[in-house]
């Protein structure tokens, strides 16, 4: 049996597959050190910077002296820190949303919620690009899974006028930033749909920038995102309906049978958040995006990810050395997180790069991307 696995692995490193870890500290927002040597990033989702940001680490430090370092059980227990609330009630105001649920990551938000809303007998429609997380709670769900193709409100429609009256509920899922696409979810039209045939759309906004912070809320929307990207935290949340989020409360497994954030986690999350809500920093991310495509004749993005894609696995990968041989890092993106002979360059800006930095860059990758065209 064990001839598998190791069979397995080789596989992967002759498909240029096989995937290494690589110890990486960060030091600053922009910079990380390998080793004995720093490097300017654009494959980190610290949009804003945050991470870094010295009211955010100066709240977490004084939450651990505080309340100490673990939450030592779940929420339900003894773990709900009286900083929950607060970090809760903070995303519903940013979202505009009666309630909001804060679970233990993205990846836990995702495989807790959907099964929650919807099992056997129901239906989800989804766009089909989402990602992984939802994929599989999905499939955790046990509800029939239909796909319609990427951001083409018509073939959804077409999907929902045939199939809506077979199945109890139905969930609509799709994202607001594609997170290997960079690309815009239809979350208005899904919207309409959703209401139109008695659904609930379930958006990720994980890759947000947080810049629509004044759409009007919908009972039939629940917003789904993360801390760990533009807020420079950790964990996950759902904001919406009170009594959607308070049956979310009551039957998602990942947030009943998982210990409790640790109070520095939400002290800087909470931070992150007010900070956010006061500084218009994700136009800054965005900024520093568009002058990049400008700089290599390309359209101008709709978020703050930009993908380059070159079909080919080693490509990719050479590509990517080739940039931190310059002192930058960006990101090699392979199957299965893409599909086959689509492997990219995933390249994220944050509002902490500078000017410069963006320049040396496109002067690189249009260098490298020359030499196999």
């Amino acid at each position: 049996m064990l001839n598998f696995y190791s069979t397995s692995l080789e596989n992967q490193k002759e498909k240029n597959l096989y995937r290494y870890l690589t110890s990486s500290d960060s030091t600053s927002s922009t910079t990380i050190r390998r080793g004995k040597k720093n490097f300017i990033s654009f494959c980190c989702n610290d949009y804003l910077g945050l991470s870094q940001n010295a009211q955010v680490k100066k709240a977490a430090i004084a939450a651990i002296e505080k309340f100490g370092v673990g939450a030592r059980a779940s929420r339900y227990v003894s773990g709900n820190n009286s900083l929950y609330e607060k970090v809760e009630k903070q995303i519903a105001k940013m979202k505009n949303c009666e309630d909001a649920i804060v679970f233990s990551s993205g990846y836990a938000t995702a495989i807790g919620a959907i099964p929650a809303l919807v099992c056997e007998g129901d239906l989800i429609v989804a766009d089909r690009l989402i990602h992984s997380s939802a994929i599989d709670g999905s499939k955790l769900s046990g509800a029939r899974l239909m796909r319609f193709l990427h951001n083409d409100i018509e073939h959804a429609k077409k999907i929902l006028e045939e199939n809506r009256g077979k199945f109890k509920k139905c969930l609509i899922v799709t994202e607001t930033v594609f997170s290997m696409d960079g690309d815009v979810g239809e979350i208005s039209e899904l919207l309409k749909l959703a209401e139109k045939f008695d659904a609930i759309l379930l958006s990720d906004a994980a890759h947000d920038l947080w810049l629509n912070q004044s759409e009007v809320a919908s009972a039939n929307h629940l917003q789904m995102g993360t801390f760990s990207k533009a807020v420079g935290a950790l964990g996950g949340y759902v904001a919406g309906d009170k009594m959607l989020i308070d049956y979310l409360r009551n039957f998602a497994k990942s947030a009943i049978y998982s210990t409790a954030l640790p109070p520095a986690i939400l002290a800087g999350a909470l931070t992150s958040l007010k900070i956010i809500s006061k500084k218009n920093l994700g136009q800054k991310a965005l900024k520093n995006a568009q002058y990049f495509c400008e700089l290599m004749g390309r359209e101008k993005p709709q978020s703050a990810i930009v993908v380059l894609i070159v079909g080919e696995n080693k490509k990719a990968l050479e590509i990517a050395k080739k940039v931190a041989e310059k002192g930058m890092l960006i990101s090699a993106i392979r199957p299965p997180t893409v599909e086959v002979g689509k492997a990219r360059l995933r390249i994220t800006f944050s509002s902490e790069h500078q000017k410069n930095q963006v320049k040396k860059l496109a002067e690189i990758l249009n260098f490298e991307l020359k030499k196999i065209s």
